[in-house]
């Protein structure tokens, strides 16, 4: 993601005081599995993914945090405070996706 940004601004695609460009919006969606403290590990890697869009001016319309699990440690995925993760997300998850997909585009 840094070197990405790097070439924009190199570009001079990033702009000081970040001017909104209308039209271009930005829904921030992250996975999550948070073994230690659940999704307040996920939201600063959705806050850093939002400022990175809102700086080449785009406006964040939402963030989106759903669980995942934690590929490769069966311990990361069954001990943290969110229990046992293991097999998320789950139908029931993608299933709640999908609803507020179709809310989400009914407001646009």
């Amino acid at each position: 993601m840094t070197s990405k940004f790097n070439e924009y601004r190199k570009q001079g695609r990033v702009k000081i005081g970040a001017p909104k460009v209308p039209g271009k919006n930005a829904l921030i969606f992250c996975t999550y599995s948070g073994p230690h403290t659940g999704i307040n590990e996920a939201i600063p890697a959705g806050k850093y993914v939002g400022q990175f869009f809102e700086h080449l001016g785009f406006t964040v319309l939402d963030e989106w945090y759903v669980v995942g699990e934690y590929h490769g440690s069966e311990e990361r995925s069954t001990k943290g405070r969110m229990g046992d993760i293991r097999g998320r997300p789950n139908e029931g998850d993608l299933r709640k996706v999908k609803q507020d997909v179709l809310y989400f585009l009914q407001r646009l």
